[in-house]
This record gives C-alpha cells, sequence and structure tokens, in this order.
C-alpha cells in the first residue's frame, strides 16, 4: 500500500539531479504545483518534465529554482522566459512520438493527479488520460493527488491504489481554462468550416476560439461524434442540441484530455458515452485511418502561398510546438471521406499584416507540409487545394483565403517564389 503524505511532505523527495514528469491541462496537480512554489530550494537541480500546453498551463517550472530545467514539447508563454534563458530543452515532436519518448528516458518521479479508489481499489485518472497511464509503468516512484474533485468517468483508464508509491489526499481546485470572447472574424471562420462539416462526420478539433466557433453553428447536423486530444466547454452544448450520436460501435466522444470550466468536467465524469484513452490511442494513424468521414480541423499561426504552414514561430521566435497538427491531418487524408483543414484567420488582431504570406521567413519552421493540408480556411472563403498545381493553389490562397486589401501585395510578390516563377 502506498504511503501517505501531508502536501508539505513533497519537497523532501526532491533532490539534485531527479528528473520529475508533471501532467498537463488538468492532470497538472494545482495542489502540487502550489507546494513546490512555496518550497522552491527543494526544486534545486531538479529537472521538469511535461507536455505543458500553451494557454492552459500556466506555471513554470524551470523558473522554481536558478538550478531547476524543464523539458518541453512546446514552448508555451508560461515557459518563455526559460527558454530564452536556455533552461528549457524544447522537443520538436509530433504529438504521437512523444510517449515514445517519455517511456524511453529515465523518469525517477511522476506527480500524478488521480481519483479517490472505487469500491475495487482502482483510481481514475479522470479528465487528464493523455499521457500518464502511459508513463506510470516507467516511473521510478508514483506520487499522486488523490483529489475527490477530479472527476472518475465511466470511460477513463484506471491504476491501482497499491501501485502507488506515495499518495497527497487532499480536495484541490482543478485546473480550469477560458477559451476566451469571440470575434466577427472568428465567427466567420467557424462558418465557413461548419459548411463542410455534414451528418455522420467525426470531428476533431484543436483548442482554442476556433474549437466553438465551429461546434455552434452544428446543433441542426445529426450523428456527429468527436476524436481528437482534447475536449472543451463547446462540448456540452453541441451534445445537448442532439446533433451527436448516441450508443453504436464508438462513443460519442473519444479524447486525451478535458480541460475548460468545472461545469464541464460534471458532464464529462458522468456520461457513459464519452471515453478517455492514452495519445497512442487518440493520434495512432491506423485509429485515425479507420474512422471514416473524419474532418481534422486545426489551425496555424500563417501560411505561405505554395500551402505551407507554420504553427510555432512568430518573427523567428519559438511560441509554440507543432503537436498534434500533422498527426490528425494525415490521420483525416488516410479516412474514407476525411477532411483535412487548416483554419486561421487571415490577418492579425489588428489588421495590419496578413496571415497569408508569399514566403515563410528565413529560418521558420514548417510545421505542415504542403502535401498534408486539403483545405484553408478563413473568414474569406474556402480554399480547396486538393489535386491542385502550385499556381493554382496560390491562386486560390490569394483570391480566396487572404484578405482583400492584400491581394495585390501577394499578386506582386507571387513571381518572386522560385517555384511559382513563370519561365
Amino acid at each position: 500500500m502506498p504511503k501517505t503524505l501531508a502536501p508539505d511532505d513533497l519537497p523532501t523527495l526532491l533532490r539534485p539531479g531527479l528528473s520529475v514528469f508533471m501532467p498537463d491541462c488538468a492532470g497538472e496537480s494545482m495542489l502540487f504545483a502550489k507546494v513546490l512554489q512555496e518550497n522552491s530550494a527543494a526544486c534545486a537541480g531538479v529537472r521538469f518534465v511535461g507536455v505543458w500546453i500553451p494557454g492552459v498551463n500556466q506555471i513554470d517550472y524551470a523558473a522554481l529554482h536558478e538550478d531547476a530545467r524543464a523539458t518541453s514539447f512546446f514552448v508555451t508563454p508560461a515557459l518563455r522566459k526559460s527558454f530564452a534563458a536556455g533552461k528549457v530543452d524544447f522537443l520538436p515532436m509530433h504529438y504521437s512520438a512523444i510517449t515514445p519518448y517519455l517511456q524511453s528516458i529515465d523518469l525517477d518521479i511522476a506527480l500524478i493527479q488521480v481519483a479517490p479508489p472505487d469500491k475495487d481499489g482502482q483510481c481514475s485518472f479522470g479528465i487528464a488520460a493523455d499521457f500518464p497511464p502511459s508513463i506510470v509503468g516507467h516511473a521510478k516512484t508514483l506520487i499522486a493527488h488523490v483529489n475527490p474533485r477530479m472527476p472518475s468517468p465511466p470511460g477513463a483508464p484506471k491504476i491501482a491504489y497499491d501501485k502507488l508509491d506515495y499518495v497527497v489526499e487532499e480536495s484541490f481546485e482543478l485546473l480550469e481554462y477560458d477559451l476566451g470572447a469571440e470575434n466577427d472574424a472568428l465567427r466567420a471562420v467557424g462558418a465557413n468550416v461548419a459548411s463542410l462539416i455534414r451528418d455522420g462526420d467525426t470531428i476533431q478539433i484543436g483548442i482554442g476560439k476556433i474549437q466553438a466557433t465551429v461546434l455552434e453553428p452544428l446543433t441542426d447536423r445529426k450523428n456527429l461524434r468527436m476524436h481528437g486530444g482534447m475536449v472543451c466547454d463547446p462540448l456540452m452544448a453541441l451534445a445537448a442540441s442532439g446533433a451527436m450520436a448516441r450508443g453504436g460501435a464508438r462513443p460519442m466522444v473519444q479524447t486525451g484530455v478535458a480541460v475548460g470550466s468545472r461545469a464541464l468536467y460534471d458532464f464529462v465524469g458522468s456520461d457513459p458515452d464519452i471515453a478517455f484513452h492514452p495519445a497512442t490511442f487518440t493520434h495512432d494513424i491506423e485509429v485515425l485511418g479507420g474512422i471514416d468521414n473524419l474532418v481534422a480541423i486545426n489551425s496555424s499561426i500563417e501560411l505561405d502561398i505554395l500551402g505551407q504552414a507554420n504553427a510555432e514561430m512568430i518573427k523567428g521566435n519559438q511560441v509554440s510546438a507543432a503537436g498534434g497538427l500533422v498527426d490528425f491531418l494525415r490521420g483525416a487524408r488516410r479516412s474514407k471521406g476525411g477532411r483535412a483543414i487548416v483554419a486561421l484567420v487571415s490577418t492579425t488582431s489588428d489588421g495590419k499584416t496578413s496571415r497569408i504570406v508569399p514566403s515563410l521567413a528565413p529560418g521558420t519552421s514548417v510545421s505542415v507540409a504542403r502535401t498534408d493540408i486539403e483545405y484553408v480556411i478563413t473568414e474569406n472563403g474556402i480554399a480547396d487545394l486538393r489535386n491542385k498545381t502550385l499556381p493554382e493553389r496560390a491562386e486560390l490562397l490569394i483570391e480566396v483565403a487572404a484578405a482583400p486589401q492584400f491581394r495585390d501585395e501577394l499578386r506582386a510578390a507571387r513571381n518572386d517564389v522560385p517555384a511559382l516563377r513563370r519561365h
């Protein structure tokens, strides 16, 4: 049986040289984070490892001590200063490659968060099943925050209570996330994306405001399902509308995590038609390719007129990562009847800069190759790039996707792109 700890005992288990895994999204224990912040001296020489999500996970563990470090798969806003200071090792990987990596390295401690044990002595990973179930067998020591506020969804993986090494049993707030306000441009993007979604489709959609603007117009559809890395609050309204499929061979929703409000956590925690799975399932190309009519909807920072997407850099600075973007686009392309969509507002928020550009700036990462995208959708329209030549792709991206005020500039610049020069 595990040893029970008081929260303030946690720092006594840390020492220099240890590698410590901390989950992402609402799997990140806010209690453990608080204790570490209040006992930062214990973090000296510790390396924290996590798949922290931009805009969701707000703590920079590398900053807890001058000798602490972090290994991350995103450069989140919270990590930016430590990354610039050389204290964060950023690993650019497809989401599907992260679990094999985590299983290949030495993890001394995993600081996981679970629900209290059920009558069979099993603790649910709750609303955060993306990575913890896959790494607990590889971490040398499991320290669990057993949190009564963590839901126990009927379709979530579990771990036996007696497999835990240490437990801290305390009720504590779960991490919550607000999608933020929509605007007219985002609503137009969402409406254009929604126009491609048909009855019976399975939707994969990334995190952020576009999730709400795409799902809101779908309440008149029938037999929709969702499959992806995460679900947020807009799922509740779509499910309540009757637009989603119930029963059948697959659950209504298959996801890795839920991240949002307490209302969302209560909803997914009690619905038997929502299944939580590790990323090895949600992002697996064979699984994705086997889902008919999979519509993958993700975003990027900018696209060039060849159709290459940058989803991780701004002005040469790493600000995010590709994440599961390519996994899902490739899965949708393999799906029978699938659609691979990159959706974005065509300008920066101030309207002064086009996000459809002649070429990506030198040194900018190509997050998505031009071969992986089928549709580029902005508030201005839908650019269908399937089976198009390079000049045809450029024409569609300029005349359909780009903002009208930048089209003359893009037309003038197209002949400066070597692949588009007329001979």
